[in-house]
């Protein structure tokens, strides 16, 4: 996200029942609202279905196993340290999306808690009603079987709650909702009983599609995906030149990337809203030492009941049963009853998946609201400790005697409390010693006269004193009101805006690329040890902003964060006009609340032709100031001078580094042709590699196509994008590559020769899928490329039969599932691993393949992709070195999307759509496509796809298409023989190319007829394998057993163990 101008009135910090009626609040009194959601936004068709899509929506972080597996945006979050279960929502919208709904007011114990804010009862009965009302709250029509069979089993201690029907945030009469402001779709509910993955029918009332909808007709601007990581109080200071905004708040995103706001409003959730306090806390930010304090977990406990003989009716319906059962015959909304004990506590059962009779029961309390929330400094992460709860034994016990009378077996969880509904951690309360934010949900501030941060609140279920022994959805959204109301009040109900329809801001793209790099200086400052661990960002003119930290415990005993830096390297006086410097200027905050200043520069000078010049550009010259904390330069406290040297290792480079428009530092290396100075220099060859692996410059090999093409006199650039094993890149895929990195390879090449230049590229494999997402979709314009070759790659992906079973099975969800946080596979045997690593490649030696192989790297890599090459066509040496020397680390991160290309038969975008095939016009250059013809992983319809599909669209070129019969697939390249079979056919192919540059490229009209007639009448492939279907139910059944078992063995571990 870039920094907006003028930035905005309000941010919001998530998108639950807090944060969407603050949002929405604000918005309706004219206030310029932006809110930031972590998540994705979720249509009704993205909620998981079925039990593998449900794995794949799932994030697991066990700290007690060191485990961290799923999506780190997942739509389901589940926290496990100690013995302790907490499990929240991300998405837009919240918890909302997949909770059941259940609107419940207040009870009297809470609100008569010596912890409730008193201030709250003057018009919390209005704002349950607002919140009802927004929410649109209905009575469940009808008694469906399961409650009925519920109210039978139940004893007479419990309140049925029969003359008083649940009530759910759940549209039921679509004909209530005629007279609300709609500004989208609404549904009926049809009684199916999938509430809890995310209602499919969009008859749940969620956040997203109440207040979220009100906010954005008025002013709100919404941005998903941006995850806050701390806010900072605005330093205003005359020598910041690139922060010239007025506003209060910067809201960091990344240590580069924030959104200027006069008021923020932080509702990320129990967890999230702390974690935030607690990273601006180490940068500054002054709060209470309650922080972290009062967590409740509203005395949660989840068992789950199977194999009941009761007509429990307890499964959720698929669209398709619908016509076969009647509305009151369904299961219902996953809780449509609750019932409340004379023991203290409440107990609701809820619906699963197609799982038979089985049943969730959820125990509801009162806990005694001390647990804690505490932040680990060096792993940026949250841990809790849960509350105790004194009512736990009572209820384990009755959800047994429930299970007695309604059979079946009773699966009660290893862990002593089970959470679904988390409150507190920044409690309110009306003085700083005993909560973080007064009842109005602004944030104390331990050194202010005033007692609280100006423009800083809270507004979600932190706020929370104590438990609320029921489903707490009403009385969070109830607070969010509470405290929405008294912002507004206090400070724009004499500004109100008259505001028009929908806002749409736009984000606008960078057009200028930008390059990232670190720099670690060591010295000393006043004469104590100081170490800068920096992390800058430049654009083209050598200018940019400074993350990272420094540290100096003779200062501060904490690392000091930079919360502003600036940095210019090209800097020059008027007065002295030869000398260059290179100016820093950083301000950084400590966990004390202190500020400091840590200006410096280096000074290049010309004297003797720079021979001093390594010495200059390693030492800065650096001045410490302490600032005063009325965040002006006036009374400076202290100043400390001094000096600070880069590291030797981290300015020598040998390699061109390059810098995509997501800040990954990328890689290209060069080789220059020492045989152009008296011969017409031709055009340079730029090859992209496959997955993970080399196959261009071999130095275990007599000859490469490196050395190939240097021999004829072609500069060589040899790209290693994101997917390369060197490449820290955790989270990337192949869209990635053909829209960040290959554009950026492209632009140094042109940057380096001139607008003139074309690029002969050769590709292969994922390389070929990459370039031609580049081309297809519009990041490289062909006029730069004069010819394309790719090697069992195009714009289609046709797999062996083994390989697609693989790939159409949920394999890859399965396997990144296993890997959790860090996908990044080591590759070699005498590497140190994690259990998560073992278990994967223990699965992929059992994987079936043509060949199989002693060494145990090669094992391993053709479990995960399936034999790359043929081993009798490399040499001992190259096979040694492939697995041994290459490939030490395999990235897995683009799995996905590769998945989805493969099942597709060619190259879609990140959603799976066809965003790239329907742009033929932009593949106006000359084509080669190679096969092999002894088919491994990629079969030769891949290359006769493509080679139709160019004859048919562009006939004015060349366009060319060789299998090669013996060759698989990496062997094509790296084979023994390569340089005497196929490489040839590469190099006939770009010399053809310059010689068509160098007069009219196009055909005639003649040729053009002639090609697109000989694509029309190619129906088959003569290439095409006829191997049958014996290698298809081979590996299909085999593939099966093993999903089954992991399935099984992956879902007992996460939540039985």
């Amino acid at each position: 996200m870039e920094k907006s101008e003028v930035g905005y009135d309000a941010v919001v910090v998530g998108s639950g029942y807090g944060g969407s009626v603050a949002a929405c609040r604000m918005s309706m009194a004219g206030i310029k609202v932006c809110l930031l959601e972590k998540g994705r936004k979720w249509e009704a068709l993205d909620f998981p279905t079925d039990c593998f899509k449900m794995l794949s929506a799932v994030r697991l972080e066990n700290r007690n196993l060191g485990l961290d597996l799923g999506s780190k945006d997942a739509l389901f979050q589940l926290h496990v340290q100690g013995d302790a279960l907490a499990a929240t929502a991300c998405g837009l919208g919240g918890g909302s999306l997949v909770n059941a709904g259940v609107m419940l007011p207040t009870t009297v114990r809470a609100r008569r808690d010596p912890k409730w804010p008193k201030s709250w009862e003057e018009d919390w009965d209005a704002c349950e009603a607002s919140a009802s009302d927004m929410l649109r709250v209905q009575s469940v029509p009808t008694k469906f079987q399961n409650s009925r069979i519920m109210e039978g089993v139940v004893g007479q201690e419990y309140d049925k709650n029969v003359d008083n029907p649940i009530k759910l945030s759940v549209n039921f009469d679509i004909e209530q909702l005629s007279g609300s402001k709609m500004s989208q779709e609404n549904g009926r509910c049809l009684a199916c009983g999938n509430c809890l993955s995310g209602c499919p029918y969009n008859a749940k009332n969620s956040t997203d599609r109440t207040y979220l909808v009100s906010a954005i007709q008025v002013w709100c601007s919404i941005k998903t995906e941006c995850e806050v990581q701390y806010v900072v109080r605005n330093y205003k200071d005359d020598s910041c030149k690139r922060r010239s905004s007025s506003r209060r708040w910067l809201v960091f995103l990344s240590e580069f990337d924030y959104v200027e706001s006069d008021i923020v409003i932080l509702s990320a959730g129990v967890f999230g809203t702390a974690k935030i306090l607690f990273q601006s806390q180490l940068r500054g930010l002054r709060v209470s030492h309650k922080l972290g304090s009062g967590l409740s977990c509203n005395g949660n406990y989840v068992a789950y009941l199977a194999r009941s003989p009761a007509p429990l009716n307890a499964t959720g319906l698929d669209k398709k049963q619908f016509p076969n059962i009647a509305f009151q015959e369904r299961p219902g909304p996953s809780i449509s009853s609750s019932y409340t004990s004379s023991l203290g506590f409440t107990i609701q059962h809820a619906l699963g998946w197609n799982c038979g009779q089985d049943m969730v029961l959820n125990a509801i309390g009162h806990d005694e609201s001390n647990g804690q929330i505490t932040f680990e400094k060096d792993t940026n992460r949250i841990s809790f400790q849960p509350p105790h709860d004194r009512l736990l034994p009572r209820k384990v016990e009755a959800l047994r005697k429930l299970a007695k009378k309604l059979g079946g077996a009773l699966f009660v969880p290893r862990f002593r409390s089970t959470s679904v509904h988390l409150l507190g951690g920044c409690i309110a309360s009306p003085d700083i010693s005993s909560g973080v934010c007064d009842p109005g949900g602004r944030v104390f501030d331990t050194s202010s006269p005033t007692g609280t941060h100006p423009g800083l609140y809270i507004c979600d279920a932190s706020l929370i004193p104590c438990s609320v022994g029921i489903n707490p959805c009403l009385t969070i959204a109830s607070a969010a009101e509470h405290v929405s109301r008294r912002l507004v009040r206090d400070n724009y109900n004499n500004n109100i805006k008259n505001v028009g329809n929908i806002v749409v801001d736009e984000e606008t793209k960078r057009c200028y690329s930008k390059v990232t790099t670190t720099e670690i200086m060591r010295g000393r400052v006043g004469g104590m040890p100081c170490t800068a661990y920096l992390k800058l960002r430049f654009d083209d003119l050598l200018r940019g902003e400074v993350g990272g930290y420094i540290e100096c415990q003779a200062i501060e005993t904490d690392k000091m964060y930079v919360i502003h830096g600036e940095v210019d390297l090209c800097r020059t006086d008027v007065k002295t006009p030869y000398t260059q410097y290179m100016r820093y200027y950083l301000v950084v905050g400590a966990s004390s609340g202190s500020r400091y200043v840590l200006e410096g520069r280096k000074i290049m000078n010309p004297y003797l032709l720079g021979v001093y010049v390594w010495r200059e550009s390693t030492t800065l010259t650096v001045t410490l100031r302490k600032i005063s904390d009325n965040m002006t330069m006036g009374e400076e406290m202290m100043c400390l001078k001094g000096k600070l040297r880069v590291s030797l290792l981290e300015l020598v480079k040998s390699i061109c580094a390059l810098g995509g428009e997501d800040d990954l530092t990328i890689r290209c290396q060069h080789w220059e042709c020492s045989q152009l100075k008296q011969e017409k220099r031709k055009y340079p060859a730029l090859l992209i590699n496959g997955y993970a692996t080399e196959s261009y410059c071999l130095p275990t090999e007599k000859n490469d196509l490196v050395r190939t093409l240097l021999k004829e006199r072609h500069d060589v650039w040899l790209l290693h994008a994101r997917v390369h094993w060197s490449i820290s890149s955790n989270q990337f895929s192949v869209e990635d590559i053909g829209r960040l990195d290959i554009p950026a390879a492209i632009n140094k090449i042109i940057e380096f020769y001139g607008e003139s230049i074309k690029v002969h590229v050769i590709a292969h494999c994922v390389g070929g899928l990459a370039i031609h997402i580049s081309l297809m979709g519009g990041h490289v314009s062909a006029k730069y490329i004069a010819s394309l070759c790719c090697t069992n790659s195009s714009m289609f992906y046709k797999l062996t039969a083994s390989s697609s079973v693989k790939m159409w099975l949920p394999l890859v969800p399965m396997s990144m599932a296993i890997l959790g946080k860090n996908n990044i596979l080591p590759m070699l045997q005498e590497s140190t691993t994690s259990f998560r690593h073992r278990l994967l490649k223990s699965i992929a030696r059992l994987m079936p393949r043509y060949e199989r192989c002693p060494l145990d790297e090669c094992q391993v890599f053709s479990g995960i992709f399936g034999n790359a090459y043929w081993h009798e066509n490399i040499s001992n040496t190259m096979h040694h070195w492939m697995n041994k020397e290459n490939l030490p680390k395999l990235p897995m991160s683009a799995f996905r999307h590769l998945r989805k290309i493969c099942n597709a038969g060619f190259i879609v975008d990140g959603n799976g759509s066809n965003s790239y095939l329907i742009y033929p016009e932009r593949m106006a250059l000359p084509t080669l496509y190679v096969s092999g013809g002894r088919t491994l992983l990629v079969t030769p319809e891949t290359s006769f796809l493509a080679n139709k599909y160019m004859k048919m669209h562009q006939p004015g070129y060349r366009h060319e298409r060789v299998v090669v019969d013996g060759f698989g697939h990496s062997d094509l390249l790296i084979g023994e023989k390569s340089d005497e079979i196929v490489f040839p056919h590469v190099l006939k192919h770009v010399e053809l190319a310059e010689e068509e540059t160098g007069s009219d490229c196009l055909r005639s009209r003649g040729e053009c007829d002639e090609g697109v007639k000989e694509a029309l009448a190619w129906s088959v492939d003569p290439y095409e394998d006829e191997g049958g279907v014996g290698s298809w139910v081979f590996c299909f059944l085999l593939s099966i057993v093993l999903v089954v078992i992991l399935f099984r063995l992956f879902f007992l571990s996460i939540f039985f163990l």
